[in-house]
């Protein structure tokens, strides 16, 4: 979050002081202006103040609920003291489409009305100075862009009652027009996922036959289904009742008790066409099965033709167009190929262990081992995929491998494999602490416990280690599955859990398969060993990752913590073992919580300058030398030269990216896009960003790795590069974007 405001922060023009007929302030895309309504003001009397927004033709902006994705239009106010705002007034927004997301915005100009308190006690022929700062994400139906500005307005006190500004009279009537009124006679009525509104439309609507249109604009997320059209409905000629019929969301919609929104229809007269905006706030009564049928029994019902402002449809290359079914078979694929990827190498020592260890087992022991992996797998895929798809419901920018642009997360994980490789180097057992307090029969009931956990946690532990990357298959498949309903999302990542679990299931499933592995012996402790340094190669890994997330003073006190980890670890062991005495054990066992928490202490002593540091892809590193930093008003600004563009967007936690980075930077790479003159940029993930967030969902991703390639023609739409890359494939997917009118995509 800091970084994304820090991102405002570079784009904010500071306005000087500007009188009452300000010019527009902005950046690319909008310009904003602030207005007064009337030519002066008198101290104690409310006056009307408008933020005259213009937006770029084929652009637009968010409105206070932005849909299924965007960021909501703020204003922050800055005013002399003892001056007093009032609640921002909306005028009603547009909808529009980009793939298969639905937006609520504004198109062309939008003018937001705020009404202004001055104190009472001012003195007369005084100039006071408002300020207005704005924020928004600016879009088009390939790209988006943040942007913010603060615009400033100068007022004078007179004593005489003000005058209206002839100039702005027009602007300020005609926004009006269009804030939606309250209508105190609504009723909402829900059964069976139907959400009904209900209102007289004597004296408001005076017909329904002239209705061509109706939307519905929730303020809150997940209400009603964005995708369905509302439809209209007339209980009968006299019935004076005015019916509006909507889908409610699968998962929240059912539980809301309230229906916040503005209900916008268009009327026609002959050939005049109006528009107008009701304010909804109603409680939502839950009806009978008759009671719905008796409302539903029109003599008119007709689906809404409504498409408010504009319809934008992104290039088709970027849908997912198989439907569920395919997405659940790339789910599937996507997860056996995890197996393969880098990612889950330091897991897969525990698997091999596992394998060894079970070798001439039982069936039932092995099938036991095998659902409990399964399990911890399965639910992890949950766990990450419920906690993605809430904070995405509540307007976070946040995508697939999420939990590692967090500091506190690679910690954890870090310290959990650290602590596993010691256990591995014979620091501790794990199993001598039931064996030293416990007898025989209870320590084996115990071993045989912690064998199943170890298990699950293993399980666990693949899905946080494999989540930050996507293999073949996999990326379209959970892009497609976070604009899905929750049921069908969560279908698609439990087909996912189990694809990388089902190498795992089938060889405990048939222990046949088992007989290849070689005989327990001695060589396993030297196996076991040789697996700690594994875990520790992987541990060096994450420390990589979060030194480019915070500092070196916090990388630092990590090693630190380490150091104080093993130490504790050591004592634990020594500690445990059955024949010492008890007083000694817990001597033991005390000093070694000491070095645990004193440990924890040295990790987390610097936890508020962990979001203080930039990340490793900024200009001036070494590593990215020749590439600039993505922006999209810097993408936009290159197509409109015709210069070609490589974007990379990458994370430091995706060792895929990593390895494709080394592709990317070769010599017979970086000559081919030289030649070319392509301009290369890199989109670093590796913490939060809402901008590279919103940037991927244009392509309907939400992980990385993902290459988009722009060329030279502006009328040609960016094609996306395989995830897993070599010097042929980059070159050729090139030459065949330059060389030719004519792109496909390559999955």
């Amino acid at each position: 979050m800091n970084n994304y405001i820090r991102f405002f922060l570079l784009l904010i023009g500071f306005a000087s002081p500007l009188p009452s007929f300000a010019t527009f302030e902005g950046s690319a895309h909008v310009q904003v202006q602030l207005i007064q309504e009337e030519e002066t003001i008198q101290p104690g009397h409310p006056f009307w103040v408008a933020l005259h927004l213009k937006i770029e033709d084929d652009w637009h902006v968010y409105w206070k609920n932005p849909g299924d994705a965007g960021i909501p239009l703020k204003v922050e106010w800055t005013l002399p003291l003892g001056f007093e705002v009032g609640p921002l007034q909306w005028p009603f927004p547009g909808k529009f489409k980009v793939a298969d997301m639905v937006g609520f915005g504004y198109e062309g100009e939008v003018v937001l009305l705020s009404l202004i308190t001055p104190p009472a006690n001012l003195s007369i022929g005084q100039t006071f100075q408002l300020n207005a700062k704005l924020k928004w994400l600016v879009c088009s139906d390939l790209t988006c862009q943040p942007g913010s500005t603060t615009t400033a307005l100068q007022v004078v006190t007179q004593n005489d009652a003000p005058k209206l500004k002839t100039e702005t009279a027009t602007l300020f009537s005609q926004a009006r027009l269009k804030i939606p009124s309250f209508h105190a006679e609504v009723k909402t009525v829900r059964k069976s996922g139907i959400v009904q509104i209900e209102m007289p439309h004597a004296n408001q609507i005076p017909n329904v036959d002239p209705v061509i249109g109706v939307y519905f604009f929730p303020e809150e997320k997940d209400v009603i289904d964005y995708k369905v059209d509302p439809v209209l409905a007339a209980a009968s000629k006299q019935d004076q009742r005015f019916l509006v019929n909507l889908k409610g969301s699968d998962e929240i919609g059912a539980k809301s008790q309230t229906l916040k929104g503005v209900l916008v229809v268009h009327t026609q007269q002959g050939n005049e066409e109006s528009v107008q905006a009701f304010d909804i706030d109603t409680p939502i009564h839950e009806v009978g099965e008759k009671e719905l049928i008796s409302h539903l029994d029109t003599h008119s019902i007709r689906s809404s033709t409504l498409e408010m402002e504009t319809q934008k449809t992104q290039a088709s290359s970027f849908e997912f167009e198989g439907g569920i079914a395919l997405a659940l078979l790339f789910a599937f694929l996507g997860g056996m190929i995890l197996n393969l990827m880098p990612c889950v190498l330091p897991v897969m020592s525990f698997k091999v262990m596992s394998f060894v260890k079970m070798a001439g087992q039982s069936r039932s022991l092995t099938i036991k081992h095998g659902l409990m992996f399964s399990l911890g797998v399965i639910l992890s895929f949950w766990l990450l995929a419920s906690a993605m798809l809430t904070l995405r419901a509540y307007g976070q920018a946040v995508g697939w491998g999420f939990q590692l642009q967090e500091p506190i997360f690679v910690v954890i994980l870090a310290s959990v494999l650290f602590i596993f490789a010691l256990s591995l180097f014979g620091l501790f057992e794990w199993g001598m602490f039931f064996a030293s307090w416990a007898g025989q029969t209870q320590a084996e009931k115990a071993t045989q416990w912690s064998g199943y956990m170890g298990s699950f946690l293993s399980g666990v532990l693949a899905t946080a280690v494999a989540t930050p990357c996507t293999g073949p298959f996999l990326g379209s498949a959970v892009g497609f599955a976070v604009t899905l309903p929750v049921f069908q999302s969560l279908l698609i990542f439990t087909l996912l859990g189990l694809g990388m679990c089902f190498p795992y299931l089938l060889l405990a499933s048939f222990p046949a398969f088992l007989r290849f592995m070689p005989k327990p012996g001695p060589w396993m402790e030297t196996f076991k060993e040789l697996m700690g340094f594994v875990l520790l190669i992987t541990v060096l890994w994450l420390m990589w990752v979060f030194s480019a997330q915070t500092n070196t003073f916090s990388l630092i006190c990590l090693i630190a913590g380490f150091l104080s980890f093993a130490i504790g670890a050591w004592i634990y062991g020594k500690g445990s073992h059955p024949l010492i005495s008890s007083k000694k054990r817990i001597i033991a066992y005390v000093t070694a919580l000491f070095f645990i928490l004193m440990g924890i202490e040295a990790i987390i002593l610097p936890k508020d300058s962990w979001n203080d540091s930039s990340t490793f892809s900024q200009i001036g590193n070494a590593e990215w030398a020749g590439w600039e930093v993505f922006s999209p008003e810097r993408v936009a600004e290159l197509r409109k030269q015709g210069r070609p563009v490589l974007i990379d967007f990458t994370a430091k936690w995706c060792l895929i990216c990593q390895a494709n980075h080394i592709v990317l930077g070769s010599k017979e790479v970086d000559k081919k896009l030289s030649e070319k003159g392509v301009v290369k940029m890199i989109a670093d993930w590796t913490k939060n960003d809402p901008v590279i967030t919103e940037a991927l969902s244009q392509f309907g991703r939400n992980s990385v790795p993902l290459y988009v390639f722009y060329g030279s023609d502006q009328k040609q739409e960016p094609t996306i590069l395989p995830q897993v890359l070599t010097s042929d494939i980059v070159k050729e997917h090139i030459n065949s974007v330059l060389n030719s009118k004519e792109v496909a995509w390559i999955e």
